[in-house]
């Protein structure tokens, strides 16, 4: 099908991976598919399965494409075992990789949470590829995405955290016995189990008691080769959005924080996160003027300290002290339809095309005055 757009900018969705977010990458991709301004971009789906193969696309979508056909290519994409038509699926990455390449596109727009696409290896190998992308660099990437390392990087630099342990796979059982008796005590019941490195809590749990602390480091082991057990603060749940746009779209926003309310589960897990009606989200957050300030002066203050570029969500706790207490940064936020970024941008007045178009021309800009200093 040929491409009708006036505007020749190409831009290629890289979606799935093999991190334990795949599906939650598909939803993400199906939703900025369906939203990306197809007048003005050129538009190819490059999906990384599960097993590692690509399924690349034989062609561009003409921008008239209709929203029916993005759900089956999705519905789809969700078969490791089929590819649809219209699209070849290969064997060794360095094919997709090649293709990717030659359709030479003007930018990439990762939608891949977790390993491997959150984490800084996706953009570096981009980079090496001279292939320009929306979001993060390596540092930023790899640093946020690490909760152990950014933690005592921001807690050096005046962020309020939780106190923490650190567990690592290789450390001596007896050790590791020690550490898990003790934790109780130092950190206090109930405490925080999650996995160093990982998204969409995944493998986290809030325990009550040893048993389950035992029970649910093992599991947390699954995941990552090291794994934090965390102070659990009690408190009002928020995310504040940080969004670097082209400077036509507004530039640097700070998004309302959002208030998360679960219903049914203690923290706001993978059920909570993903499933629709689980959370009441409440954007802005009925926060009193000085602590919606404070809340978003963190997630500034963070978004820069860890050298975010694009957009981050930053996750923290405000306790009865009223002093927000941080968790985490996401550089590569969800974009479901229940995902907590689009919706702090659209009580900006920014809707999901805006916010992409936004990021897309943002990226654009940043070439444009990379390769003027250069020229200097």
């Amino acid at each position: 099908m040929m491409n009708n757009a006036p505007s020749q900018r190409r831009v290629a969705i890289l979606c799935g991976g093999q991190s334990s977010e795949h599906v939650v990458s598909l939803t993400s991709a199906r939703c900025v598919s369906h939203h990306i301004d197809r007048h003005r971009y050129r538009v190819r789906v490059f999906c990384v399965q599960e097993d590692g193969n690509w399924v690349c696309p034989e062609e561009d979508w003409d921008w008239t494409t209709p929203p029916s056909r993005i759900e089956k290519l999705f519905d789809l994409l969700d078969n490791p075992d089929f590819c649809p038509q219209g699209f070849f699926k290969l064997r060794n990455p360095a094919e997709g990789l090649r293709r990717l390449v030659e359709w030479s596109p003007g930018i990439v727009l990762p939608v891949m949470h977790g390993a491997f696409g959150e984490d800084g290896r996706l953009q570096g190998l981009l980079d090496f590829m001279g292939i320009p992308y929306t979001g993060s660099g390596v540092m930023a990437s790899a640093l946020a995405m690490d909760k152990r390392r950014s933690s005592n990087f921001l807690g050096a630099h005046g962020i309020r955290m939780p106190r923490h342990l650190v567990l690592k796979s290789r450390t001596p059982r007896s050790h590791r016995e020690d550490q898990l008796s003790g934790a109780g005590e130092l950190l206090g019941w109930p405490l925080v189990v999650k996995p160093s490195r990982g998204g969409s809590s995944i493998a986290t749990a809030v325990v009550n008691n040893l048993d389950e602390l035992y029970r649910a480091v093992s599991r947390a082991f699954e995941a990552d080769s090291e794994v934090l057990l965390e102070q659990h603060i009690k408190g009002v749940e928020v995310t504040c959005g940080v969004l670097d746009l082209a400077e036509s779209y507004g530039g640097r926003l700070i998004c309302p924080p959002t208030e998360i309310r679960t219903r049914g589960t203690s923290f706001f897990n993978f059920d909570a996160k993903y499933r629709p009606g689980a959370t009441q989200e409440i954007t802005p957050a009925e926060l009193p003027d000085t602590l919606t300030q404070r809340v978003q002066l963190m997630a500034e203050k963070a978004h820069d300290l860890l050298g975010c570029t694009g957009m981050s969500r930053s996750d923290m706790i405000i306790p009865e002290d009223g002093q927000p207490v941080f968790l985490e940064t996401n550089t590569l936020p969800g974009m479901t339809p229940t995902s907590l970024l689009p919706q702090g941008a659209a009580a900006l007045g920014i809707s999901m095309t805006t916010l992409l178009t936004g990021l897309i021309e943002g990226t654009f800009e940043s070439l444009i005055e990379k390769g003027a200093r250069e020229e200097q």
